[in-house]
């Protein structure tokens, strides 16, 4: 029975792989590949989804140097959604739907919005039209913690059209010395920020995975236990762009009906299932 089940065998120290004659330099050879189907890598890497690995940080760097984080499951909903936005807003073209705070509220409760979502600005609106920017510069020394944001924001703004280009971002930022730009609608709503850091970055990382808005890519799992569709649902509002579907083995049904079903629901979102090891 012994001799049954023995067989040879290698392990990573018993391969060797001998160099050949190669025509052209490292810096000229082409290592992108697809994640799936419709998202491409620069670099064919990902991060594994375990709560050691991969959270949003490790997620940034994944997607600034071409690859792809997959932030972990050990988590509830809403702070796995919370990871996927950190990563969305750490660096875009146009940061759509910013975090914004109203004139009425207190210097307290804009800090606590800076240091929840990690930002150092926050655009300032009544209803929909923005009046003001709350910035670092403005709060730096202020120790008054039940001040209003009215009292303390900046009320002269510099604002753009949707669609600006980025030369004419970066000349009105360095003209005007300031880091913010309010992009705003025909009919003067706010619709977006540009900061001087995400296009500093863009030229930092130009191999970065970005979407279609310009917002670095971010995958995250998940199993198909009971918060399955809760989780789904937070994420694919947070903007995930690729969902795991996480489990040590793949090949079951509870798996197959999973991907069906996040497809239907979610086509924009790429799926991807594993570990398969039968099929």
């Amino acid at each position: 029975m012994t001799d049954s089940i023995l067989r040879e065998a290698l392990t990573f120290d018993d391969v060797l792989l001998l160099p050949a004659y190669a025509d052209f330099l490292p810096a000229n050879a082409d290592v992108s590949t697809r994640f799936t189907r419709d998202l491409e890598l620069r670099i064919p890497f990902a991060s594994s989804a375990m709560d050691t690995v991969t959270e949003w940080r490790t997620a940034i760097t994944m997607a600034r140097e071409g690859g792809i984080g997959i932030l972990h499951k050990n988590m509830s909903p809403e702070l796995q959604a919370l990871e996927v936005t950190k990563v969305k807003r750490a660096e875009t073209g146009m940061i759509v739907d910013p975090v914004t705070v109203g004139p009425g509220e207190s210097l307290h409760d804009a800090l606590e919005l800076m240091r929840r979502h990690e930002i150092s600005g926050l655009p300032v609106i009544e209803g929909t039209k923005p009046v003001g920017i709350l910035t670092s510069r403005d709060v730096r020394f202020e120790q008054n913690l039940n001040q209003k944001v009215a009292q303390l924001m900046t009320k002269e703004l510099v604002t753009v059209p949707p669609g600006v280009e980025q030369d004419k971002a970066r000349e009105l930022l360095h003209k005007h010395r300031i880091e913010k730009l309010l992009v705003v609608g025909d009919d003067g709503d706010l619709v977006g920020l540009i900061t001087i850091k995400d296009l500093l970055q863009a030229d930092r990382y130009p191999d970065s995975i970005k979407d279609s808005l310009g917002r670095l890519c971010v995958g995250a799992a998940l199993g198909v236990g009971p918060d399955r569709d809760k989780r789904t649902e937070a994420l694919a509002r947070a903007g995930v762009d690729v969902i795991i579907i996480d489990t040590a083995h793949g090949h079951t049904k509870g798996v197959i009906d999973a991907v069906g079903d996040t497809k239907a629901q979610y086509p924009d979102i790429q799926v991807v299932a594993g570990n398969v090891a039968t099929a």
